[in-house]
């Protein structure tokens, strides 16, 4: 009999949200998608609710993956700004907004997507730790980096403004606020390029 593993689950899962949001994620669209019987479903996660705890798990533990890759990724603080962008453009961002909007009706996915973005703050104020003294002024802009991701995910098809482009302006804003550690002649669009390819390239 033709078996699938959980990491399998769990990638189509995220790309069932992604095409067709929550109600587009059933047992039998996900079987059927990878080839197996229920059988295998009910044998790796007992049941809807532990398949749905465990996606939520694996989802967070990817996230999390992203935030410390994010806060070691260098000493050089305009190079872990930087690395800040190329990673919040390769969230799963159309599985996530769909995982937004189940938040709304499902308190356990609710408290998962928090965690992610209580992460998400912790891990940006790390980054900005390092040209932010002032901890109040630190602590807003972190909340308002995680803010343009989020926003920008609610209002995708909204506004032709991409992604990148609003991060880059998040730069601009964080290097009006820095304690001088940036050479202010280096603009985000000279770093830009490199990591904005392989984002793309990725999607």
């Amino acid at each position: 009999m033709p078996t699938a593993t959980p990491q399998a689950y769990f990638e189509e899962a995220l790309r069932l949200l992604a095409r067709e949001g929550r109600n587009g994620l059933r047992i039998g669209r996900l079987c059927a998608a990878l080839g197996v019987t229920s059988g295998s479903f009910y044998h790796h996660f007992g049941s809807w609710e532990g398949f749905v705890a465990a996606l939520l798990e694996h989802w967070e533990r990817e996230e999390t993956a992203r935030l410390v890759e994010l806060v070691n990724a260098s000493d050089d603080a305009l190079e872990r700004v930087t690395r800040m962008k190329y990673l919040a453009l390769t969230v799963p961002h159309e599985a996530e907004t769909a995982i937004r909007a189940w938040a709304t009706v499902d308190p356990i996915v609710d408290a998962a997507q928090r965690a992610v973005d209580r992460g998400r703050v912790r891990a940006l104020g790390d980054v900005l730790a390092s040209v932010i003294a002032d901890d109040a002024l630190r602590e807003r802009l972190a909340s308002l980096g995680v803010a343009v991701l989020a926003g920008h995910q609610q209002i995708a098809g909204v506004t032709p403004v991409e992604l990148s482009s609003l991060l880059d302006e998040f730069e601009l804003l964080v290097r009006a606020h820095a304690d001088g550690a940036w050479d202010p002649a280096v603009t985000p669009a000279a770093t830009v390029a490199p990591w904005r390819t392989a984002a793309h390239e990725e999607q």
